[in-house]
């Protein structure tokens, strides 16, 4: 396996890693972690985003933004109180929730909570066009990445490779790379093609598609409902999103979601959420998934609990929310 580089984006200049229950909050200083992903995915400028709408709403507060491998990770680092937010995909915050992977979280994270859904993720299994691969059994025998290590994407192939009928160890080699390392591995020829869960629009799979014919392989609805999971739901990838082949295509999507722990201060998740709201524009031009982004789509996909100042934040702005 390939892992990615782990290296801090400071939106703020500091070198310090916070602890999540932190006292300077209390007294309007202190440090504010969003743990991101890797560059060349969605979650990098998405979490410099939250991290500058944080900064902006609470001036006396250091808000930066942790380059990680993405879902899996961020979990963990909020589990561990090194990150006072996270992004992750909907699916990987309930498998947190409940500890249904032992191996990845050896306790249930029941204090994990929804702050907001920022944007929907489509599942994307792109493949050189030459590697012969029209449908997701095709995949069988095939190099692709699954994404960085840590993130969301993992647990996406996984679930749905097994509704396929499918595993990783039908696959010629897994690897798990970045968004631009996946460029460069499929334009060498070192790998096949890649499934990665993004937002529509994120910059690696423009360069990908822009340098080597790719071909866009389909996740059939049908097998969507075969997977009988609340955090998949059927979508479609519209003709000219991306200049490859196969276009328009069936998918998948789940719900990107801004979360932090339940002892996180009520002051700092509304500041954040104040934040965003407060400079939408710029919020929305972090990352072209996010140019629908408004209240309405704030309660979409939940599979956790709310924190209770999220939910208080939206309710009073008229947004339907559970406890």
């Amino acid at each position: 396996m390939l892992f990615s580089r782990r290296a801090t984006l400071l939106v703020a200049a500091s070198l310090a890693s916070p602890a999540l229950i932190n006292p300077a909050l209390a007294q309007g200083g202190g440090f504010v972690t969003v743990g991101g992903g890797p560059p060349g995915g969605t979650a990098f400028p998405v979490g410099a985003a939250v991290a500058q709408a944080i900064g902006q709403a609470m001036p006396g507060v250091r808000a930066q933004m942790q380059q990680t491998g993405g879902s899996f990770e961020n979990i963990q680092l909020v589990g561990r109180g090194r990150a006072e937010f996270g992004l992750s995909v909907a699916d990987s915050l309930t498998i947190g929730f409940t500890g249904r992977d032992p191996q990845r979280f050896p306790r249930a994270l029941t204090g994990l909570r929804v702050v907001a859904s920022l944007l929907p993720f489509h599942v994307h299994i792109l493949m050189r066009a030459d590697a012969g691969a029209r449908r997701i059994e095709d995949l069988r025998g095939k190099r692709i990445t699954v994404g960085a290590a840590g993130g969301g994407t993992e647990g996406n192939a996984r679930a749905i490779f097994a509704a396929a009928g499918l595993s990783f160890a039908d696959l010629g080699r897994v690897e798990f790379l970045s968004g631009n390392e996946t460029v460069d591995a499929i334009r060498d020829r070192r790998i096949d093609g890649m499934f990665l869960t993004t937002g529509i629009g994120a910059s690696a799979l423009r360069d990908l598609a822009g340098s080597v014919p790719v071909v866009a392989v389909p996740v059939p609805h049908a097998l969507i409902a075969r997977m009988n999971d609340p955090a998949y739901a059927p979508a479609e990838i519209t003709a000219g999103t991306y200049p490859v082949q196969g276009l328009p295509v069936e998918t998948a999507v789940i719900w990107f979601q801004l979360f932090c722990d339940e002892r996180l201060p009520a002051a700092t998740v509304t500041a954040a959420l104040e934040g965003i709201f407060g400079n939408l524009a710029q919020f929305r031009a972090a990352h072209p998934g996010l140019r629908d982004f408004d209240l309405p789509t704030t309660n979409q996909g939940w599979s956790i609990p709310g924190h209770p100042a999220a939910i208080a934040f939206l309710r009073a702005r008229g947004v339907a929310v559970g406890a």
